[in-house]
């Protein structure tokens, strides 16, 4: 093996192993930022962009999927006219199979089960600015925490931590 040969090999073995030895050293996974002009939130190592961001119509949805299956999120954001939230809330439990909306803590919530999968929603608008959050959550409730972590432009539109019945 020639001299030339010789140190590129061990270079290369050497930024291998350090590739393969760097997760272990740097602990946990880091979260994965999803962000829209509308919010950032950050995604725990085991949850994944299903779909989006993507535009639907004048609105911006994101499907988030923890990866094993066990909890879904679904984040609609877009402009609407004041006092949109409550009409928004209620055609959405309609359409889920929902409980009557409840307004807590400035936000409509209600609960849902489709096919044993039991689920809630919010819906939050900050009428000064015409802009309206949907969020909907199904499976294991309390994977889909992060959601409250959301932040952006739009203070109060980010959704709060349902009183679930």
């Amino acid at each position: 093996m020639s001299r030339f040969y010789r140190p590129a090999v061990t270079g290369a073995l050497f930024f291998l192993l350090a590739l393969l030895l760097l997760p272990p050293l740097t602990g946990k996974a880091q979260a994965v930022p999803v962000t829209t002009r509308y919010y950032s939130v950050d995604l725990p190592a085991d949850w994944v962009v299903v779909n989006g961001p993507a535009k639907v119509k004048d609105a911006v949805q994101v499907l988030l999927g923890q990866k094993d299956h066990k909890a879904s999120a679904l984040i609609i954001v877009g402009p609407a006219k004041a006092g949109e939230a409550e009409a928004a809330a209620g055609a959405n439990a309609q359409r889920l199979g929902g409980g009557k909306p409840v307004l807590r803590q400035g936000q409509w919530e209600f609960t849902f089960e489709q096919q044993g999968l039991k689920g809630y929603s919010i819906v939050r608008e900050d009428a000064s600015s015409g802009v309206l959050l949907m969020l909907v959550v199904s499976g294991d409730l309390a994977m889909a925490d992060f959601v409250y972590k959301m932040r952006g432009p739009y203070k109060t539109l980010m959704p709060l931590k349902p009183r679930l019945p």
